[in-house]
């Protein structure tokens, strides 16, 4: 690919170069006031002022997405309070809220348009392969803490809602494209126009190619780094992606939105296996071919004034072949969402229906008892907001039921009280049920996680399947919440939370308890075999605070503060990363210096992470770490803007996190890149 690179040296620091013009606006177009009135729908399905809604809800707006410079959605993510976001190398992300990080995180449900970024392989998502034009992107809503009552199971610790724009605020054309070390080069293009009187649509296209990251295979010691010796570092990868939007007005009453995307990735990993010779894993340079698309249809009837129903449905077709793991899958998804108010009661129910068909190939680490398997899930849904003192205390009382393939009916009820003492004090509560369904690897794959070495009183390898369990059960949690915002004035903000979550049903895999039942196998070298089947017998709780503030000292500068602190018990053998950082916190100042330049500056702080060992029988440690971004734009003429941005300053090279299996951890270092974006 042919790339330019602009760097410039700011002292010390080397920054990168953008160019972009919607974006990079100078002055705060939104006051604190109209920011914290903007409607969200993550809470209730229904529009609602971000200050009235009774959840810990934080909004990523268009303009904190470009302003911070972030190239993909899980950058974005990363200052969000209570949110713990990771990188793993390249490609991989573990993104998780209060807790239970890994790359295949299955507590946080993600959502793009209403339509469900998930993998039922491992109940996750993976991040590599959710991506859009960030520019159209209008907002992303996140909410810490469970809220399965309206989205159903795996919403336990939190959902995040990307929502893109209506393609009538994206008319025009828009082209970006730039370079740097990471962000070996990358191009998008979209441009909107109006088709006839009420009906709009975009087109887009992006592309790029990231830059490895370095494994930590020097720091290694014995037989992981014996194993990493002589292998291909490389774990860069180029990603295609095409999409558009279509809206109509019908009618005075009703609306059409449709949109498509498709994408495609060719992905450079190192991949490890267990083997039965010293050093007893083998890592392997191989390519990973992923694509999909989907396509999205939701249109939208107002009956009268106070009441509107609403039609969506969409398929997504996913595929990731790889020499370790290799599967497509196949969702379509149908709902009804009425909603109406009578009296002092506002109410939503919805019924849905969704058709999973996900076909995995046999592995080298994986075998498959049904290569091919199909599941239906049912579920219905009601919420009545009740205000009890007009313009003062509002009671929602919310219930989903669910009837899915694994583990048959579900509820999952939720109770929340909204209190607005004033204008500048408002407090509100929540006690909610939810549950996190199974996955396949969960009931009916068998994964060689690892061999252990010889030790007494085992003189042979040991081999470690992780066995799926069709009898395996929902885990569950019972969450409490309390909340409370502040708004001394007009230009400062205090939005805090403090929950007490308790988990059960939590996943296992007890490889000790079944030593005694193990194999004796000869080939290709003798070694024990022990299976270990998941199951439920885990528990924990935890309990935290979440404090958001800002404070617009002036029209020109803007600051944020955010902090999250968690406190874990959850206990020896867990077969999942349970634990978050006990502190993470982040400092953002936004300064207009003229009309035309800006600065964006972040500086976050990341406390240490504890995980499971990578042979399950312990803890591993990660240090803790803290970064420093800054971005300077540039509005060089009326639709041209130059940024500089630099990323992950100070720290140099250190790693955040590390996958649960088959890959090694890598090395997060500085990176600068330069973009230019021009409108027409």
């Amino acid at each position: 690919m042919n790339t330019f690179k602009i760097l410039v040296a700011i002292g010390f620091i080397s920054v990168s170069l953008t160019l972009s013009a919607e974006e990079v606006d100078s002055s705060f177009d939104l006051s604190l006031e109209e920011l914290l009135n903007i409607e969200v729908t993550s809470v209730s399905k229904q529009r609602q002022p971000l200050s009235n809604s009774p959840a810990a809800i934080y909004v990523l707006t268009n303009k904190d997405i470009i302003r911070s410079g972030a190239t993909s959605i899980p950058q974005a993510l990363r200052d969000v309070p209570g949110l713990h976001v990771a990188q793993l190398d390249s490609q991989k992300w573990a993104i998780s809220s209060r807790g239970f990080n890994g790359r295949f995180n299955n507590k946080l449900l993600v959502l793009m348009d209403g339509r469900a970024l998930y993998s039922p392989e491992f109940s996750g998502v993976f991040w590599e392969a959710q991506d859009t034009l960030m520019s159209d992107i209008e907002r992303i809503e996140v909410i810490r803490g469970p809220s399965a009552a309206i989205w159903g199971a795996n919403a336990v610790n939190g959902v995040i809602n990307i929502i893109t724009k209506h393609s009538a605020d994206t008319l025009g054309g828009y082209a970006e494209l730039g370079a740097g070390d990471y962000e070996d080069g990358f191009v998008g293009f979209r441009y909107g126009a109006k088709l006839a009187k009420g009906a709009t649509a975009r087109v887009y296209a992006k592309s790029f190619e990231r830059d490895s990251l370095t494994n930590v295979g020097s720091d290694m010691i014995g037989g992981m780094h014996a194993a990493m010796m002589g292998f291909d570092n490389d774990n860069s990868w180029r990603h295609h992606q095409l999409g558009g939007r279509l809206d109509m007005k019908i009618d005075n009453a009703s609306t059409l939105a449709l949109s498509a995307d498709g994408y495609q990735s060719t992905i450079n990993q190192l991949s490890a296996t267990g083997i039965l010779t010293f050093p007893y894993a083998e890592f392997t340079a191989n390519n990973v071919d992923s694509e999909g698309w989907n396509v999205l249809a939701n249109y939208t009837k107002a009956l009268s004034a106070s009441s509107e129903y609403s039609v969506k449905a969409y398929y997504d077709y996913a595929s990731r072949q790889g020499d370790v793991f290799s599967f497509t899958t196949d969702t379509v998804d149908l709902e009804f969402q009425y909603q109406f108010q009578t009296g002092r009661h506002n109410v939503v129910w919805g019924l849905g229906y969704r058709y999973i068909s996900d076909a995995v190939d046999t592995a080298p680490v994986i075998s498959v008892n049904d290569s091919t398997k199909s599941t239906h899930l049912w579920n219905g849904f009601v919420r009545d907001e009740i205000t009890l003192v007009d313009d003062s205390l509002w009671l929602t009382l919310a219930t989903r039921v669910e009837n899915n393939t694994y583990t048959d009916i579900e509820i999952q009820p939720n109770a929340r009280l909204m209190w607005q003492l004033n204008e500048q004090h408002k407090f509100w509560s929540s006690i909610a049920y939810s549950v996190r369904t199974p996955s396949r690897a969960e009931t009916s794959l068998d994964i060689e996680a690892l061999v252990l070495p010889p030790a007494l009183p085992f003189p042979l390898p040991i081999k470690v399947v992780l066995s799926g369990n069709d009898q395996y059960e929902s885990e569950t949690m019972m969450a409490y919440e309390v909340g409370y915002r502040y708004e001394p004035t007009r230009n400062v903000s205090i939005d805090s939370a403090v929950f007490y979550n308790k988990y059960d049903n939590l996943r296992n895999a007890d490889v000790t308890a079944n030593l005694p039942s193990a194999v004796f196998a000869v080939l290709p070298a003798p070694h024990l075999i022990v299976t270990a089947p998941f199951a439920n017998e885990k528990e924990g709780r935890n309990v935290g605070v979440e404090l958001s503030s800002q404070w617009l000292v002036n029209d020109q500068l803007k600051l944020k503060l955010n902090y999250g602190y968690v406190h874990s018990d959850f206990g020896a053998g867990q077969a999942q990363n349970t634990d978050a950082p006990e502190h993470i916190g982040s400092l953002n100042v936004d300064w207009a210096v003229t009309d035309d330049v800006g600065i964006n500056a972040t500086w976050r702080y990341i406390d240490e992470s504890v995980l499971i060992s990578t042979d399950g029988t312990g803890e591993e440690v990660f240090d803790s770490y803290q970064t420093f971004d800054v971005g300077i734009n540039w509005r060089v003429a009326p639709k041209v803007n130059v940024s500089l941005y630099g990323k992950n300053l100070f720290e140099g090279s250190h790693v955040e996190y590390r996958s649960e299996q088959f890959t090694p951890p890598y090395r997060v270092e500085p990176s600068f890149y330069g973009k230019i974006t021009v409108e027409f």
